[in-house]
């Protein structure tokens, strides 16, 4: 008796450890998806239909500690049906409330639909880690729009001393449009390029920005930094449309017409997209790199047509663009 009791515990108890172990190996295969598409740029590719059925509860964490639910949520929030994508994230929220990566995502859903509600979560978002440049812009940006000018500069006296470039452009464009007398004491910011790990042109943007203004400079030139701070603020399609009207006043530059289209492709204007990369890749043969046909190529995917898609990542993939690889043989191999 002792010993059939003991049998049926252990086979019980073997069981459930094949059943755990099969549960925790799919759900690693399916978090592999999840985070490698995060970490590739936020690239948002796999099906919804595929991505709803993933498990999130047991375990529902990932091996990075970020809830499963977190991740789900992004493909819905693309698909627009915010009820389960909201559910998703408050889920997350219970699960691990120390990170700010959920806090993130709900200010930036909030955004333009509750500004009071994007600033209570940008606000806890960029509270929990300051040093993240995503946390901080999304948290000025609601500022911004807020009107709150001594919030942001409290903010910004909390992270200034980690110079971090990118923290530093998103305040300099904040403060200036809430305070455009504010440019002489911004100028001590942006003296000294070397304390920050940048391209040198990328910094004397900024402080073209901030000692000249657009109103000293030439037309064109005017409207390039116009175009790039526009890009910056994540205004995209405002940027599409100045780089467009530069490119199209000198159709020799094709840089400007690929900045266009990368613009347009943030913005997920596909056609329009679609319609600048094509043009330049049937109109200038002697380009330095296959930026145009990598970023048609994730066009191509994003609309679902995988034959295009894949053809112009290999050549992007043949010609070493950066990147290309990676996609290609996570789509295409």
């Amino acid at each position: 008796m002792k010993n059939k009791l003991f049998f049926s515990l252990a086979l019980l108890i073997l069981i459930g450890s094949v059943i755990i172990n099969y549960k925790f190996n799919l759900s690693l295969r399916e978090q592999s998806v999840l985070v490698l598409e995060f970490n590739d740029s936020g690239s948002l590719n796999a099906p919804i239909e595929m991505v709803s059925d993933f498990q999130d509860d047991f375990p529902n964490l990932t091996v990075t500690g970020v809830p499963i639910s977190m991740f789900k949520s992004r493909y819905f929030l693309k698909q627009k049906r915010f009820n389960e994508a909201l559910a998703l994230l408050h889920k997350s929220k219970k699960e691990n409330p120390y990170i700010g990566i959920v806090d993130f995502e709900l200010a930036k859903y909030y955004f333009g639909r509750d500004m009071d509600s994007s600033h209570y979560y940008s606000k806890l978002a960029f509270n929990k880690l300051p040093r993240n440049d995503y946390h901080s812009k999304v948290y000025f940006t609601v500022l911004t729009k807020k009107k709150n000018e001594k919030e942001l500069d409290s903010a910004f006296n909390k992270i200034k001393k980690f110079k971090s470039f990118e923290q530093l452009k998103d305040y300099i464009f904040a403060k200036l449009e809430l305070n455009p007398s504010s440019r002489e004491k911004l100028k001590e910011l942006v003296k000294n390029p070397k304390e920050y790990l940048i391209k040198k042109d990328e910094f004397t943007t900024l402080q073209t920005l901030v000692n000249i203004g657009y109103e000293s400079l030439g037309d064109v030139q005017a409207k390039i930094l116009k175009a790039e701070t526009l890009f910056d603020q994540n205004k995209l399609v405002e940027s599409a449309v100045m780089y467009d009207e530069i490119s199209n006043s000198d159709p020799t530059q094709y840089l400007l017409k690929e900045n266009a289209g990368i613009s347009y492709f943030k913005a997920s204007m596909s056609k329009a997209s679609e319609n600048t990369f094509r043009y330049i890749i049937e109109n200038f043969y002697d380009r330095k790199d296959s930026k145009s046909e990598f970023y048609l190529g994730l066009v191509y995917l994003e609309k679902g047509q995988k034959k295009e898609g894949c053809f112009y990542l290999n050549v992007a993939r043949k010609n070493s663009f950066p990147g290309s690889r990676n996609y290609w043989e996570k789509f295409c191999n």
